[in-house]
């Protein structure tokens, strides 16, 4: 028989990482636990994850810019913004450009059905997850 002080944490964990990769902002599901830091050597600007969306400026910003790039917008033919190999401009504000790549990787990436194009823990969580995946999403 296991060991259930073992399994019950793992179980929880994989519950609330499926949760933060399905839900969008917290519109589609609660909200699960805050993002976590990212762990990418890609993308090196903050550990910080604010909730950021259209206006928001600084390395947060670009942080999730190269993540964006990273987790979906390289592998696609859409241009944001004229960046490196058809991705965002990793400029650190949150502009048309950004919200659109956004809400393109909550449908594609997380299954959303209405997209918000707000980066919060939930969209932080797909991301630092897919930025870290030997492929895109």
């Amino acid at each position: 028989m296991a060991d259930r002080s073992l399994t019950q944490p793992i179980r929880r964990r994989l519950v609330a990482v499926a949760a933060g990769v399905l839900a969008v902002g917290g519109l589609t599901m609660v909200a699960g636990a805050p993002a976590q830091a990212a762990s990418s050597p890609l993308c090196g600007y903050t550990n910080s994850q604010p909730e950021i969306t259209v206006g928001s400026q600084g390395t947060a910003v670009k942080q999730a810019q190269c993540e964006l790039n990273y987790a979906y917008a390289y592998a696609h033919s859409t241009n944001y913004g004229n960046g490196s190999y058809n991705g965002l401009t990793v400029d650190g504000d949150f502009g048309s450009n950004t919200e659109a790549a956004t809400k393109n990787f909550q449908i594609h990436c997380m299954g959303a059905t209405d997209p918000n194009g707000i980066i919060g823990p939930n969209t932080w969580s797909a991301l630092n997850y897919w930025v870290n995946q030997p492929g895109y999403c």
